[in-house]
Formats: structure tokens, C-alpha cells, sequence
């Protein structure tokens, strides 16, 4: 050992332990794990933990140790003996003693710790350190447990089977608090799944305590576990259902309960309304709930008949990115259960490229399926015990010309469903230009196309009587659509109908092509003058407003206490397409009204959305279902039609496919309406039943807002002074909101003079400066925009800044309703 350090440790001298650091490193080098052994024997001594002269020369001389082997990179030369003298402080007390004061064990330990786990990424040096480094963790000293757990993390990915050994260890210590470790886990499960598997409940349950870290790094243990051993969650359902509400997890929890039903469905049978709940809420989720069904009616034909219709239902009215897996859940369901269609499934998936259509065949036939099945077991009751087992070649003939007789009547039905004049046994449909040469090409494939559908029910008859399965299959290409796409179809809209649909081909002959005569949609008929013919059958707006009546007013009256009904709408076109501008004004106009001679005005890039919000709020203030015939309804039609593109919806159709919008959708709406502080000007008044302005609710505040002289808000805010984003140079003002000005003093107290005033009836618009991404919290910035200049203010915090906005817009709006009535009243 160096002569330096024999003297140092031998006799303890505190006065020559500082030398110790003129060393050169090489000269040293040689001797550190001897160096080692004496601070192990001088540590372990009785008289240690009184001794703060030894506690002193060991800290100093472990400092030039650790130093020293960084430098050389002797780590693996030297690691038995450091992770030795490590190890030996598990011997006594770890435990802080005071405030954060730890015992002189600790501060070693805590010394060693970074020399020897930096190291993770050496296999040698990790093997002799990762049993010592779970058992501190065991210790219940946390300081040390986090700097272990964040060295560990890294030594997981680096090298994980040295860690897969201490699984168990490692779940506790996560269960007893060391949130950290849970990233180890993902890491050391494939190895080790056992004392996971053991600790998953109470894993699951202590979702709620961590941070959004810590929730990813479970989320991911869960989809490991989910896909290797689902029946280990079977258990769980009922915890991780409860996780749904939190948009953060719904995602990845619904995928790990797609998994879970794979293996056990029964474990899911439960939970299936609530699922359609959350399915309806958050449309992005659509396809693992319909993966969960399709699961789940693979059990028995009862659950198999009562998931189908949920499927085909969504089949109709979902977007485009579901429809793939819709189909491929209806196509394993009919596969197992052929009875739940009647027999002839298959070949509905070739009867058209709408997926519209395929849901309403699909409908029919499980409707026309479940009425036969009643005859059925009627007929059952009623037989004979003993059948007559002779039957002649005439009654199979028989059997075949009736169902071919039907078949053809289904097909007729369908194209009959277009509105037809009574001079003509054909639908009359308006063309557009170009139209008649396609339309022509069409109903020759169509007739084609019969021949061969009828030539499959013939096939498929004499199959099944045979007992043999006929041989039509559901290709990627019935799935996605027999036919290419329309260079016309706009993206994410079903492709042009096959001449095999004829009920959606004349649907969108006839919504593509508009006439001066004719309504350009079957659903946007009102009831005629002559014909006799009720609402019922021609009004398809009627009909879902009067079977959805309730559902609508009972979301309307939530609805309407989040977002204002406009009282105004234009529609316009922009260089970003079709644009709403939408006015809202207060209906109560009391004497301080804001909005009394003026409006609040909104560009919306969301028309269709404005249009459906509008018409759902129409509906809740009537008694009776409203018809496209009824006044609102034509004006909100004149206004879809502006905004209308080439092989989109009518607007009776569209308003017809949901119910009600999508939540995100309504949360959009709102996100737009905060980001030109529409909140702050307006505020929904229980009393009134009414969105009114900031005055007309407050009206004891519109005295102060009015009063001369009298401040609605002041207090300090600072100005920045340079315009360039990358200079932060702000100056401390004081500023008063009074009447129509915006006073600032060059200094900071009120009492200061040189006075600069904004005149609040020039400012044009007042925003938030964004922060930065990495920023946490609401911005507190916020820029003033004049019609010369503009001034970028910022409070103390978030609070102050709401408040101040809130104030500068009501005060704007006030002086500019001012000069309204004025320039009323002078003309």
C-alpha cells in the first residue's frame, strides 16, 4: 500500500488525508483494494459511530479511492473489493437519524453506490453488484433505495437476467413504494412471470397512486402479461374496467381486455353494455370493443345473435377505418353460427361495396332469420312424430322456386325503395352530365350481375339439401370493396355501389345528382300535397326525430349548458374550405349588456358540426318531431348544401346517422370557444335557461365596470420590452383597467407618474402567448393587439393571468358596445 495512505489509515491522520489528493492516479492505482480492506476494518470498528475523526478519514480517503478508479477505469479490478466494503455497511444502521441526516454507514453506501452502478453496462462488475443492490433496497432507506432503483432501470435494459433472479424482490420493493422500479418489470417478466403473476392484483390497485410515468411503464407489464398469459388477468376484469374513464389508460386497457377475451370471454359477458357505452363516447375505441363481441359471441348462438346486431348496427353508422374490423368480427361470428343468417351469409358480403348496404341486408336478414326460427319450432310442436322420409324430386324443385321466388322479390323491394312516378314501373332518376353513358354501363352489369346472384342461390340450395357447404368465400377484396375507388370519392367515404347493390346505387344516383323537380334525397321528402302518403314513409328526418325524441332533448339540455346555440350562421368559402361564421349576442340585453347592439363573432372550420349542434337544439325546443318541411330545418338544408363536396351525404342522411355527436367532436367545439375567450364574455345563467354576457350575469359588477374612475383590476404585470422571441428582456409596469383605458406607469407603484395609456375601443383582439411544450402549467403571457402597435404582458402566475384577460376582454367588449350605441343613436 502507498505510503501515504498507511499513514493516513494506520494512524488515522485526519492533517495528511487531504494530501492524499496530490497523488497522481497511477501511483495509487496498485494499492486501492488494500485501501479498501482497511476503511472495511476501520468502519466495522465498535467505536466507529462515535468517532467523527475516523468517520472523517474514511470519507476522505473513499472520495480519492472512487476517484481514482473512475480515472483508471480499474473497475473490475478493483469491484470485488469495493462491492465488499459496500456490502458491509447492510451490517448496521441505515435508517436516517435526524431531518434528513443519514448515519455514517449510509454516507458510505451512498458514496459506493455511483462508482460501482454507473458501471451497468459491465457484466463482471453488475454480477457481484445486483444481489447486493436488491438488498438495499429492502432497507427502507430511500434515498438509497431511489439511487438504486434509477441504476437498476439501466442495468434491466442493459443486461436483464442479472436482474431476473430478484423478481420477487423487486415487485415488493415497487409494492411497498419504489414506484421507479416498476420499469424494471417489462424488463425481468419474460424471465421470471411468477412473482408477477402472484402480485398483479395489487399491482393493478395501486394504478391511482402513481404519476403518468409510472402508469406507462404498468401499462406496458399489463400488455406483456395480456398477451402471454391472459387467463392471469381473467380475474382482474372488473379492476381494469374501472380504469376506463381515464382517457390516459382507456386506450391500452381496452387492448389488454381484447387479449383477456380471447382467453376467456365468459370473464367480459358482463361488462358488454358498458363497453358500447364507452364505445359510443369515444368512437377511436370502436374497434377493440367490437373485437371484445366478436370474442364473446363465439361462446354460445344467443351471444353470438346479440353481438351481431351490436356489430352490424355500427357497421352502418361507424367511419371508415372500423369497417375492416367490423366485417372480419360478422364474418367469424356467421362462420360459426350459419343459422343466425338463414344459411345464405356469404354471399351478402358480394352484394355491394356500401357497407351501409351490407348493414341493412345484414339486418334484414337476421331479422327474417330469427322469424323463421319461431316458425320453426312452431312447426316442431306441431309434426308428427314420424316424417315422411320419401320425398320426390318435385317437392325440392318446389323448395328451390320458392326460394329464388323470394329472392328475386328481395332484389325488386330494394330498388323499389327509390321514390318511382306513377306512370312508370322504374325508378326515374335525374342525371348529371356523363351520368347517362355510366348509368347505362351499369344496369348492364347489373342484369349480369342478378343472373349470377340468383345461379348462387340455385347453387347454394342444392348444396345444403345435399348437406354439402357451398364455397363462397369473404376475400381482403369483399372486405375493403370489389371495386376500385372513384377518382371522384372523396377520402374516407364508401366507394361507388357495385351493380350488385341496386338499392345504394339508386340512393347515390339520386344524392349525387340533385333535380329542380325532385328532392335530391329519398329522406329529404316532406309529406306531399296529393299522393296521401304520411311523414312515415317519406320523411327520413321525421322518422329518426320522432324515435329518438327523448334521447335528443335529455342531450340537449346538458349540451346546451356547454356550448351557446349561435343565433347567426353564414357560411362561406375560404382558402381552407368551406368556413362558418357564427354571431352570438345576449338575448337578455339589459342596461350594460355587452352584446346588446353587437355580436360575438366565431370562424369555425367545423360547418357540418355547427350545423348538427343547431339542428339537435331546434329539436329540443319542440314538442313534435321536425320534418325537413319544417322552416329551421330548410334553412340549416340551404346552408349544408353550401358547404356540400361531390359524393358527400345529403343532409338528411347525415343528420341521420348518429344520434348525437361524437364527444371529441364536442370537446373541439369547446377547446375553439376557450381559445377566443369566449368564457370569459359569456356565462350559461341556470335562472334564464340562456348563455348571457358577463354584465347581464353579473349586474353587480356592472356598476364598478361603469363607474368613472373606477378600477375594474390593477396591479403589476411585466412588459417586454424587446419584440424578438429569443430575447427575454421584460420590465415591471403598473397597470389600471378603468373605463375605456388601459393605464400603465413607467415605474412600479401606482403613485408614479408619466402615464401610457391603450385605448381599449382600438384593441382588435387579445391572446395567450403560447409557452413551450416542456413548460408545465397555463401560460401566463399574454399580447395586446391594437390597430398600431401591440404590447405582450405577463402576470405573476396563472391565476392572475385568467383574471386579468378575463377583465381586458369584458372592458373591450364594453367600450366597443359603447361606441355602437352611440353611432346608433346619432344616426
Amino acid at each position: 500500500m502507498h505510503q501515504l495512505f498507511s499513514l493516513v489509515l494506520g494512524q488515522r491522520d485526519l492533517s495528511r488525508a487531504g494530501d492524499l489528493f496530490s497523488l497522481e492516479d497511477g501511483e495509487i492505482e496498485d494499492c486501492l483494494s488494500e485501501a479498501l480492506e482497511h476503511i472495511k476494518a476501520i468502519s466495522c470498528s465498535q467505536d466507529y459511530l462515535t468517532n467523527d475523526n475516523d468517520q472523517a478519514v474514511v470519507e476522505i480517503c473513499i472520495t480519492r479511492i472512487t476517484t481514482a478508479i473512475r480515472e483508471t477505469q480499474s473497475i473490475e479490478r478493483h469491484g470485488a473489493a469495493l462491492v465488499s466494503l459496500w456490502e458491509s455497511c447492510l451490517e448496521h444502521n441505515l435508517q436516517p437519524q435526524g431531518k434528513d441526516e443519514d448515519t455514517p454507514h449510509a454516507k458510505i453506501a451512498s458514496d459506493i453506490t455511483s462508482c460501482i452502478l454507473q458501471n451497468y453496462n459491465r457484466p463482471l462488475v453488475m454480477a457481484l453488484a445486483v444481489p447486493v443492490a436488491v438488498r438495499f433496497l429492502q432497507r427502507g432507506n430511500r434515498e438509497l433505495s431511489r439511487n438504486m432503483s434509477s441504476y437498476l432501470s439501466l442495468a434491466a435494459i442493459a443486461k436483464a437476467e442479472l436482474l431476473a433472479e430478484h423478481t420477487e424482490a423487486i415487485t415488493c420493493s415497487v409494492l411497498e413504494g419504489n414506484h421507479m422500479l416498476l420499469r424494471v418489470l417489462p424488463s425481468v417478466y419474460p424471465l421470471q412471470p411468477q412473482p408477477i403473476h402472484q402480485r398483479i392484483a395489487h399491482l393493478l390497485a395501486m394504478t391511482p397512486q402513481l404519476d403518468a410515468a409510472g402508469r406507462q411503464h404498468l401499462l406496458r407489464l399489463l400488455q406483456m402479461v395480456a398477451e402471454e398469459h391472459p387467463l392471469v388477468l381473467g380475474s382482474q376484469v372488473p379492476c381494469l374496467m374501472s380504469y376506463l374513464s381515464d382517457p390516459a389508460l382507456s386506450d391500452t386497457v381496452l387492448g389488454v381486455l381484447v387479449d383477456v377475451s380471447q382467453a376467456s370471454p365468459a370473464s367480459l359477458t358482463a361488462f358488454l353494455p358498458r363497453l358500447r357505452g364507452m364505445g359510443q363516447q369515444q368512437s377511436a375505441l370502436l374497434g377493440h370493443v367490437a373485437k371484445i363481441h366478436g370474442a364473446v359471441g363465439m361462446t354460445s348462438e344467443d351471444e353470438a345473435r346479440s353481438s351481431l346486431l351490436y356489430l352490424v348496427s355500427l357497421l352502418a353508422s361507424m367511419e371508415h377505418s372500423v369497417h375492416h374490423t367490423l366485417l372480419l368480427e360478422i364474418r367469424r361470428l356467421t362462420d360459426r353460427y350459419g343459422g343466425l343468417l338463414g344459411g345464405g351469409g356469404k354471399d351478402i358480403y358480394r352484394m355491394s361495396n356500401s357497407f351501409t348496404a351490407i348493414a341493412r341486408l345484414l339486418a334484414r336478414r337476421l331479422e327474417a332469420a330469427g322469424a323463421c326460427r319461431s316458425e320453426e319450432e312452431a312447426e316442431d310442436l306441431c309434426k308428427p312424430s314420424e316424417a315422411d322420409s320419401g320425398g320426390s324430386v318435385g317437392e325440392d324443385d318446389q323448395r328451390l322456386a320458392v326460394k329464388i321466388q323470394a329472392f328475386e322479390e328481395k332484389m325488386v323491394e330494394e330498388v323499389a325503395e327509390a321514390p318511382a312516378d306513377d306512370s312508370s314501373p322504374a325508378p326515374q332518376r335525374r342525371y348529371s352530365l356523363g351520368q347517362a353513358a355510366r348509368d347505362e354501363r351499369r344496369e348492364m352489369r347489373f342484369n349480369r350481375s342478378k343472373s349470377l346472384a340468383l345461379h348462387a342461390v340455385r347453387s347454394r340450395s342444392i348444396n345444403s339439401d345435399n348437406g354439402q357447404e357451398d364455397g363462397v368465400e369473404l376475400t381482403s377484396e369483399a372486405l375493403q370493396g370489389e371495386g376500385p375507388h372513384s377518382p371522384d370519392t372523396p377520402e374516407g367515404e364508401a366507394p361507388s355501389p357495385t351493380p350488385l347493390d341496386p338499392t345504394s346505387a339508386t340512393e347515390l344516383l339520386i344524392t349525387q345528382s340533385p333535380s329542380d323537380q325532385e328532392p335530391s334525397d329519398p329522406g329529404d321528402r316532406g309529406p306531399r300535397d296529393g299522393g296521401g302518403d304520411s311523414p312515415q314513409d317519406t320523411d327520413r328526418l321525421w322518422t329518426h326525430m320522432r324515435d329518438n325524441l327523448d334521447a335528443i332533448k335529455a342531450f340537449c339540455a346538458e349540451m346546451a349548458k356547454q356550448i351557446p346555440a349561435p343565433e347567426h350562421c353564414v357560411i362561406e368559402d375560404s382558402s381552407r374550405g368551406c368556413v362558418a361564421k357564427l354571431s352570438f349576442s345576449c338575448p337578455l340585453k339589459g342596461h350594460y349588456c355587452l352584446y346588446s347592439k353587437s355580436s360575438f363573432s366565431l370562424c369555425s372550420c367545423q360547418p357540418h358540426l355547427w350545423i348538427h349542434i343547431m339542428l339537435l337544439l331546434q329539436q329540443s325546443k319542440s314538442s313534435e318531431p321536425l320534418s325537413c318541411q319544417h322552416e329551421a330545418v330548410q334553412r340549416l338544408k340551404a346552408l349544408w348544401e353550401r358547404t356540400q363536396l361531390k359524393g358527400s351525404h345529403s343532409f338528411s342522411l347525415a343528420m341521420t346517422q348518429s344520434v348525437t355527436p361524437h364527444k371529441k367532436d364536442l370537446d373541439s367545439v369547446q377547446i375553439q370557444l376557450e381559445d377566443v375567450r369566449f368564457f370569459d364574455l359569456f356565462g350559461y345563467s341556470e335562472e334564464e335557461g340562456s348563455w348571457l354576457c358577463f354584465m347581464c350575469n353579473n349586474p353587480e359588477k356592472a356598476t364598478v365596470v361603469n363607474q368613472d374612475g373606477q378600477p375594474l383590476i390593477e396591479g403589476k404585470l411585466k412588459e417586454k420590452q424587446v419584440r424578438w422571441k429569443f430575447i427575454k428582456r421584460w420590465k415591471t409596469r403598473y397597470f389600471t383597467l378603468a373605463g375605456n383605458q388601459l393605464l400603465f406607469r413607467k415605474g412600479k407603484s401606482k403613485d408614479e407618474l408619466d402615464d401610457s395609456t391603450i385605448e381599449l375601443s382600438k384593441v382588435q383582439s387579445v391572446k395567450v402567448v403560447a409557452k413551450k411544450r416542456r413548460d408545465r402549467g397555463l401560460p401566463r403571457a399574454f399580447e395586446i393587439f391594437t390597430d398600431s402597435k401591440s404590447y405582450v404582458l405577463k402576470a405573476q402566475d396563472e391565476k392572475h393571468a385568467e383574471e386579468w384577460l378575463q377583465c381586458i376582454n369584458v372592458a373591450v367588449a364594453q367600450a366597443k358596445e359603447r361606441e355602437n350605441r352611440e353611432a346608433t343613436t346619432y344616426l
